[in-house]
């Protein structure tokens, strides 16, 4: 099972015959869902942490 987010490239046409010809099943993603990433999240975060003081 492959995911991929509904970017324009992921769903142009050569790409959807591709993982159809090549029988890739695709895990469905809404088209406007949050950033689901933990690790991004967390590296936000620690990034606000270390310059609140303006350092």
């Amino acid at each position: 099972i492959f995911k991929q987010d509904n970017a324009a490239v992921h769903n142009a046409r050569l790409t959807k015959d591709f993982f159809q010809e090549n029988n890739v099943t695709l895990l469905g993603h809404p088209a406007c869902s949050p950033d689901l990433n933990p690790i991004e999240n967390f590296w936000g975060w620690m990034a606000r942490e270390v310059y609140k003081n303006g350092r």
